[in-house]
């Protein structure tokens, strides 16, 4: 009905001078005040009729002689159109200065916060992390990467007056008893190893070789060799198994006790050691350079690093696959512990909205000018129809009233004039 408003108005108006004027005409109606009615339609008409004219000749082509070349208005100028369409937007609407006092005014940090604490923001968020984890670590077991690294490590280390810092932190650790975890683990290393049957079976080799040995530097001890296999008075396996189980026993005595007189003469060794490392001790400092020196001549070093480096990358893969592992689990906790941290930190998120400010205020002054170039391109992609079927949507509507108004002033203009003539004769 809405669309319709203008058209109606007219039909109305023109309906009633047609309408009016035949019943005058046949003298249905003879009193002079009718003809005050019929200049109302008459005008009415008239108003109506220059305002569709106007509004259509915004729109499209009215075919009337001489006058058509002042229709079609949207299309004839779209240029200028366009020109002012982009001057409006780039130096009222979106210029510079009116985007950088609104950005003064928002707590941008206060906004992107709360975006990213959102459930379904933060599941994206994470997502692009893993994504991101996943691409770099494609290369992660490249041989190039592993040669390079090498060659890096190689020299930092010589950089380094590695054997002062590491008698330092080993004098520290034994002071305060750090060390103590690394004696769980080479204990239970050693325990593992103690049970494994391969164990058994190497150390009976050894004495079995041993024994032979011993009986091939003499006759009588060949002999004494043997005859103690004969009578049993040397079971080499038995002898193997016992030997395991007072290591084992020995172990279990020095898991249990940090005092333990084996684990505190090595302590006292080791302390002994990082002192004269702390002090640069010529001798001490020379065995922890020769170990550097070793590492980086050593043909298998870059092995090593290669070997470190797939494995890492697949530990990696894994701890990406889903959100439940380890990894993705600290991740999830240290993006929302960040989140809040910056939540309640005013002071950053100023900070944060400075930068935001100063960094968008310099992307406009170098790229302000794409803001006209993106309208104009968007006006560029449109034909002539297309534009102003656009336009004629969203005015369309109101436009009707201005026919409709055009109408109604009009009729009433015409019954004000035609009071007044009818006033004066």
């Amino acid at each position: 009905m809405k669309n319709n408003l203008g058209s109606i108005s007219l039909l109305i108006a023109f309906s009633g001078l047609v309408l009016f004027e035949l019943l005058v005409r046949t003298d249905i109606l003879n009193h002079q005040s009718w003809k005050i009615v019929i200049a109302g339609f008459e005008a009415a008409t008239i108003g109506g009729f220059a305002d569709w004219f106007a509004v259509s000749a915004l729109f499209r082509e009215i075919p009337i002689p001489f006058v058509r070349k002042h229709t079609n208005i949207i299309a004839k100028n779209r240029n200028k159109l366009t020109d002012g369409i982009v001057d409006l937007v780039t130096n009222k609407w979106l210029s510079a200065e009116v985007i950088s006092d609104k950005l003064s005014e928002i707590n941008l940090s206060e906004k992107i916060i709360h975006f990213l604490k959102k459930p379904e923001i933060q599941k994206k968020s994470i997502a692009v992390v893993q994504k991101l984890v996943l691409k770099l670590i494609t290369e992660l077991d490249n041989p190039k990467l592993a040669s390079g690294l090498k060659k890096l490590l190689t020299n930092e280390v010589e950089q380094l007056d590695l054997a002062t810092t590491l008698g330092a932190w080993l004098e520290k650790s034994i002071k305060n008893g750090d060390h103590h975890q690394i004696w769980e683990l080479v204990i239970e290393a050693s325990a593992k190893a103690i049970e494994n049957p391969e164990t058994k079976n190497l150390l009976l080799d050894k004495l079995q070789y041993a024994a032979a040995e011993y009986g091939d530097k003499s006759i009588m001890k060949k002999f004494a060799v043997f005859l103690a296999k004969k009578t049993g008075g040397i079971d080499l396996e038995v002898m193997a198994e016992d030997l395991l189980k007072k290591a084992n026993e020995f172990i279990v005595e020095a898991k249990a006790n940090s005092e333990h007189p084996i684990r505190s003469k090595f302590d006292l060794w080791l302390l002994d050691f990082a002192l004269k490392l702390a002090s640069g001790e010529e001798e001490s400092k020379k065995m922890i350079d020769n170990f550097i020196r070793g590492f980086s001549e050593n043909a298998d070093a870059e092995k090593v690093i290669q070997n470190l480096l797939v494995g890492f990358k697949q530990t990696l893969i894994q701890q990406l696959e889903n959100e439940d592992t380890a990894l993705m689990q600290y991740v999830k906790s240290k993006y929302n512990s960040i989140l809040s941290n910056l939540e309640e930190d005013a002071e950053m998120q100023q900070k944060i909205n400075r930068w935001i400010k100063d960094t968008v205020s310099q992307l406009l002054s170098e790229f302000h000018s794409e803001i006209g170039n993106m309208v104009r391109n968007s006006l560029a992609k449109l034909d002539n129809k297309e534009l102003v079927e656009q336009i004629e949507d969203k005015v369309g509507n109101d436009l009707q009233y201005i026919r409709l108004n055009g109408a109604v002033v009009g009729g009433l203009v015409g019954i004000l004039i035609a009071l007044i003539k009818l006033s004066l004769g």
